[in-house]
């Protein structure tokens, strides 16, 4: 029976590894704010406290020893000063935000798109490598803060491991989806059928084709890395194998809930409501590295997975005005908005659809 800590555990991801560890048989420890409790299928420990805080982790970890720890909250700096020297192997939850972005694009007061004053691409560059490797640059640039602190937390992961403080491993997540998520993208979606909504509009057609991971996907590749030899001193990026258009998407989640609704192509920089899927970079992960070095494969396919999540949100609603459903942006489900823009898109593809008419002037 392994010791095992999860720094959060009661996030999406963070439920389904611990579930995943108690099938084992792990004695498992949790350490999160207990403002998120969840009921687990066995009993374990939970130390509340705020993982930020280094006093905290000193103060409920002390003389306590792990043979792994996996880190999917907190500070991680605090994280490994607590634990260096304690636990046999580390490993630590990161993300998409690591990687250099392409040039960002927004729209401008006339509504049509214009670039960013500032680029996140060296002078003279277009475009980043696709899908996005292990090895493609990183966030560099301070002002892109978010990321450049994403970076540094990794460097200091790495460090710990090469000074030998413990073995570590690097996880990067993409976009997250599954029970319990913290911003439940897919609740788009789904609130407008609930709402009874028969048209929708989709940026671009809803051809941008965004990165997702089922928490149980992500779950099963950060149990991959706690436990093979191959992950010691390395990281990978992980998420479903297989990637959904955002039409795919949108169709899918009526199928499932046995909805039929006007899909209505809208240009981006009309975008109404800001559909959270609608991403304006390049968000696909290269997963080679983890399903060849260490033999990774979804615990559960994407359609599936994604139906699954779709139930669920029908069965456990998002409180209306709730954090969690302004996390999507205040915009995301202004109807009225939307009625505008799709009415106007369609009489202006009616206009087209006329002009292309024989004899028309």
């Amino acid at each position: 029976m392994r010791s095992v800590l999860v720094v959060g555990g009661t996030g999406p991801s963070g439920y389904a590894i611990v579930e995943r560890l108690i099938a084992r048989g792990d004695q498992v420890t949790i350490f999160h704010t207990g403002r998120h409790e969840l009921e687990f299928s066995a009993p374990i420990e939970h130390l509340h406290g705020d993982p930020n805080e280094l006093a905290d982790l000193q103060r409920l970890l002390a003389g306590r020893q792990f043979d792994l720890a996996i880190s999917t909250s907190g500070r991680i700096r605090h994280v490994i000063e607590t634990l260096r020297g304690r636990i046999g192997r580390l490993v630590a939850v990161s993300g998409l935000p690591y990687y250099r972005r392409s040039r960002q694009v927004a729209s401008g007061a006339s509504g049509a798109s214009a670039i960013h004053e500032r680029s996140f691409l060296p002078p003279g560059e277009m475009g980043i490598p696709m899908p996005i490797r292990e090895t493609d640059e990183r966030v560099t640039d301070p002002a892109d803060r978010y990321g450049y602190l994403v970076g540094r937390s990794e460097d200091s992961v790495m460090q710990a491991h090469a000074r030998g403080d413990f073995e570590a491993s690097i996880v990067r997540y993409t976009m997250v989806y599954g029970p319990h998520t913290y911003i439940p993208f897919e609740w788009f979606l789904v609130r407008r059928i609930l709402d009874g909504r028969r048209a929708i509009a989709l940026e671009g057609g809803g051809l941008m084709i965004p990165q997702r991971g089922y928490a149980g996907n992500l779950a099963q590749a950060v149990l991959l890395c706690g436990e093979h030899p191959a992950a010691s001193g390395q990281a990978y990026n992980v998420g479903d194998e297989q990637s959904l258009s955002v039409l795919d998407l949108t169709i899918l989640v009526a199928r499932t809930l046995d909805h039929d609704w006007e899909i209505v192509e809208v240009p981006m920089a009309l975008s109404p409501c800001r559909n959270p899927f609608a991403i304006r970079q390049n968000t696909l992960f290269d997963m080679s590295k983890i399903r060849y070095e260490l033999g990774y494969r979804d615990a559960l396919p994407v359609e599936e997975a994604t139906r699954q999540f779709v139930l669920w949100l029908r069965d456990h609603p998002i409180t209306r005005g709730s954090p969690e459903e302004l996390a999507l942006g205040a915009r995301v489900f202004d109807y009225a908005a939307e009625d505008r823009v799709i009415a106007a898109c369609q009489n202006f593809y009616s206009t087209v659809q006329q002009s292309l008419q024989p004899g028309s002037v």
